[in-house]
């Protein structure tokens, strides 16, 4: 992981610091998309299924 300053220590390092700089978050936030999508999309299926079986029953 490659960092976005040039320097041996922490000593003058200020300022908000991004440790992900260089790195692969493109794929982290993909793979977060896909989960956040599944869900919705299982969460769903499951409801409409749950749903049915209780209209059936009335």
């Amino acid at each position: 992981m490659e960092a976005p300053f040039e320097a041996n220590t922490w000593d003058g390092i200020t300022g908000a610091i991004f440790t992900g700089y260089g790195s692969v978050e493109g794929v982290w936030l993909g793979l977060c998309l896909a989960a956040i999508v599944a869900a919705v999309i299982l969460g769903w299926r499951h409801e409409k299924h749950a749903y049915d079986a209780v209209k059936k029953k009335v």
